[in-house]
């Protein structure tokens, strides 16, 4: 970014949160909008197929190197997140 720019976000655009987990077993990586629990549990999915078992506390971050459920990660792209509107 240049010197000068700024970023900004609209404040009727609210932050959507998707929290990424990899049940026990499972090579994928599933998606949900509902923090899951510290202690582990089942957690409704983004990609609506039932729910998946959510480990105890971990990193919730997406992790680029694991693969994505398809079905999590097509309704991750389909979200609407506010887009930032650039200044000067």
């Amino acid at each position: 970014m240049m010197r000068g720019n700024s970023v900004e976000i609209s404040e009727e655009t609210e932050r959507i949160a998707v929290y990424w987990f990899t049940p026990e077993g499972d090579r994928y990586q599933h998606a949900t909008l509902r923090e899951p629990p510290a202690e582990g549990g089942p957690v409704l999915t983004l990609g609506r197929h039932a729910y998946a078992e959510a480990p105890p506390v971990e990193d919730r971050r997406m992790n680029h190197i694991r693969p994505f459920c398809e079905d999590c990660f097509n309704e991750y792209l389909r979200l609407d997140r506010g887009q930032p509107s650039w200044k000067d």
